[in-house]
């Protein structure tokens, strides 16, 4: 099934539309009008990143995915990274609407320089969450410019998840984004279409299943997306291992998935 394309830039203005905000002054794109209709009247809205889980992915794993492929029946679409298609440079893209010319943020430890959806919600009374690994984009970046983060020791995709969902419980965030990890390690240390990644997305699929039925089970709107793909590369050894950051739509094409809140 061919799905309808749209820009990376287009999550921020989205999200924003979903919650009767502007968008940010510095995005490139125009709310994805599917989304936003389907999501009318939704007051939190969280944004599920499975890091690497590309297309071809995607759709190479689909049978490791259930959840995920019952999903995506009927509300779904195609994403494209922005340039060049690492991390920081597309989570960044997703809260300010831009790309890394205009939103600076190139690696985690660097700031926006432009508007986020973090400023627009905090403006409006309204609070925010970024959550990921320490050292990792979704704590190091997301989590330094939103209200709320991650405590504990987040180490893993695990601690992660915990601490997320105690500060769901306890603040329910308007608007919170999630960067799951393992996925992208295991696609770089042994290639995204090995054995090794065929258990890292049934993992990844496992936590969406316990995850996405928890957030709209608490009034979520929830967007499952990734910020970029993989693609394997063999080293002059002759081991197979991934690699991104080329414009190849391998690279650059990735899910999105929305559901509905379930109150």
């Amino acid at each position: 099934m061919r799905l309808v394309e749209y820009p990376m830039q287009a999550v921020a203005p989205t999200v924003a539309a979903i919650l009767g905000l502007p968008k940010p002054a510095s995005a490139e794109a125009r709310p994805i009008r599917p989304v936003v209709r389907d999501l009318a009247g939704v007051d939190r809205v969280a944004v599920l990143g499975v890091d690497a889980l590309g297309l071809a992915i995607r759709r190479h794993w689909a049978q490791q995915m259930p959840f995920l492929e019952g999903l995506a029946d009927h509300r779904q679409a195609t994403l494209r990274a922005v340039m060049p298609s690492v991390t920081p440079v597309n989570f960044g893209c997703m809260v300010t609407g831009a790309g890394v010319r205009r939103h600076g943020a190139h690696a985690f430890d660097r700031d926006f320089r432009c508007q986020t959806l973090f400023d627009l919600l905090r403006a409006a009374g309204k609070t925010s969450a970024g959550f990921g690994r320490r050292g990792w984009t979704g704590h190091e970046l997301l989590g330094r410019f939103a209200d709320l983060s991650n405590a504990g020791p987040g180490e893993n995709d695990d601690d992660v998840d915990a601490g997320l969902a105690a500060i769901v419980e306890e603040a329910r965030p308007d608007f919170l984004i999630v960067q799951y990890g393992a996925t992208d390690e295991v696609f770089h240390a042994h290639g995204p279409y090995s054995d090794e990644a065929g258990e890292a997305v049934a993992a990844a699929d496992a936590w969406l299943a316990r995850r996405v039925p928890a957030l709209r089970g608490q009034g979520y709107g929830v967007l499952v997306l990734a910020d970029h793909g993989q693609h394997a590369v063999v080293d002059d050894d002759g081991v197979t291992n991934g690699n991104h950051g080329t414009d190849s739509d391998e690279d650059c094409l990735t899910p999105l998935i929305w559901v509905t809140p379930t109150q």
